[in-house]
């Protein structure tokens, strides 16, 4: 828990300090921050011989924190050597704490003592792009997730980890001491089939965890028998690159049915999957991903593709990375978003198991790099909000923010456009829709968020939003204006 937040707003003359102080005041910056103090040019323009240059500004230490804009004018001297004129400070947060850190680092406490922790899990996809026979079978972005259940009803959580093709999937169950037990050969899981996603959760009623597979061959539903050891029911064949699963009990029957996102799409025969298969076009609001797929639960491990008679087939041609449910509206039944890469994302209003496709007139299109979704209460007021994770890219910014960008396009497709790289949105629930409040929360950068989420980190009361992000960073260190 942070013990003191500060805030700083508007303009202050003293902070138009001096050349010496300011010089002074950066080079003790690693002292006060002995973390990191990291600079990120996110807009830069120039004007009768003024640069203007937008920086994201972060200094992290171990029990303070700061983030700000800076906005610093240049111009060029006579000896050619460039002279700040000015530089404010806007939207400073500090925050204080009495804590040095909120989590530690247990991967290797928990999961050092396995067999193939060193061999498997804890190398990179670079170590394995050279050893394994193909390697279109491996995403090199890592689009592998984990679930999350107790798969032996021994009352601890167990972990189900996807890899990638030519790599064994992975199951640890948790012992007394919180170390894991590498069970993955015994559970019969160890599957090799390039795998995306999966869920730990109880698909015939009778009181374990079964576990649904997003592989690259089918989405796969095995019976677990009640002391973690998995057989195959069946599988469905017609998800050719899927990226994510979801449940829900959309129609209320008392079974739990699953969603599906698919990326790309695919081609069975050629091995083609997406971008082999096809690019995005267009890049700002594609429409020739894949087709998402609702798999209703019959019983008996039986499910059947009801898609389109639920009306879920509307704009279900996107590049669909994520989707999460939830009872946004308060009628009983819990209603699904879709966060679409490459262009808008996709809210299916549930009415009496039926779905009608109102992102729109929500105001939830959010055309972004859609990624990740996640529904939560920030504010406590009794409605459900939205965080939809994006793609957060300082050099689109820099781009984005000329004059000449996108020339020739209509105002409304440049605002499209520069989406794409503004970062993550919030949005906040009311009575009759959703109004986007990304930057008043000051929530936009996530980086290259794949993943986010909120959840209460510190036991306050208020939820928090946690991303995983990142990506891959190559070594050309060309200018990109």
């Amino acid at each position: 828990k942070f013990n003191e937040i500060s805030l700083w707003e508007g303009s202050d003359e003293e902070l138009r300090a001096g050349k010496t102080k300011f010089r002074q005041s950066l080079l003790e910056l690693p002292k006060k921050f002995p973390s990191g103090n990291y600079f990120k040019v996110v807009e830069i323009s120039s004007q009768g011989g003024v640069f203007k240059a937008t920086l994201i500004v972060d200094h992290l230490g171990e029990k303070k924190e700061a983030h700000a804009e800076w906005v610093c004018e240049w111009i060029r001297s006579s000896d050619e050597k460039l002279k700040l004129l000015d530089l404010e400070r806007k939207n400073y947060l500090e925050l204080r704490s009495d804590k040095k850190v909120l989590y530690n680092d247990y991967t290797y406490k928990v999961l050092g003592g396995t067999p193939h922790y060193d061999t498997q899990i804890n190398k990179g996809i670079s170590e394995w792009a050279g050893l394994i026979s193909k390697f279109g079978d491996m995403a090199m972005t890592g689009h592998h997730g984990i679930a999350i259940g107790d798969v032996n009803g021994d009352g601890r959580d167990d972990v189900f980890l996807c890899d990638g093709g030519s790599l064994p999937n992975r199951l640890y169950v948790q012992n007394d001491d919180g170390t894991a037990t590498d069970v993955s050969v015994g559970s019969g899981i160890d599957w090799y089939e390039d795998s995306r996603a999966a869920l730990l959760l109880d698909l015939d009623n009778d009181g374990d965890q079964d576990l649904v597979v997003a592989t690259i061959a089918m989405i796969v539903f095995a019976e677990n028998n009640g002391n973690g050891q998995f057989a195959i029911k069946g599988g469905f064949p017609g998800a050719q690159y899927p990226f994510s699963l979801s449940s829900s009990d959309f129609d209320l029957d008392g079974d739990l049915d699953v969603y599906v996102c698919i990326y790309g799409e695919g081609d069975m025969n050629s091995g083609s999957r997406g971008f082999d298969e096809r690019s995005p076009v267009p890049f700002h609001d594609a429409k020739n991903g894949g087709k998402n797929v609702l798999l209703v639960n019959r019983g008996g491990f039986s499910f059947t593709d009801e898609t389109e008679s639920v009306g879920l087939g509307t704009n279900n041609d996107r590049w669909s990375f994520s989707a999460s449910w939830e009872d946004y509206d308060n009628d009983g039944d819990p209603d699904l978003y879709v966060a679409n890469d490459f262009g808008r994302n996709c809210m299916y209003r549930n009415e009496g198991g039926r779905f009608t496709e109102d992102a729109k007139g929500l105001g939830l299109e959010d055309t972004g790099a859609g990624m990740s979704v996640s529904w939560g209460d920030y504010d406590r007021d009794g409605t459900f909000d939205l965080y939809v994770g994006n793609m957060f890219s300082a050099a689109g910014n820099r781009v984005g923010a000329q004059a000449k960008f996108a020339s020739g396009r209509g105002p409304d497709e440049i605002l499209e456009m520069r989406k794409m790289y503004r970062g993550n949105t919030l949005y906040r629930g009311t009575e009759g829709g959703f109004s986007d409040v990304t930057r008043d929360a000051r929530v936009s950068m996530g980086r290259w968020a794949w993943s986010s989420g909120f959840v209460d980190i510190n036991n306050d009361g208020w939820e928090d939003i946690v991303i995983a992000n990142g990506y891959i960073t190559g070594w050309n260190k060309e200018d990109d204006l």
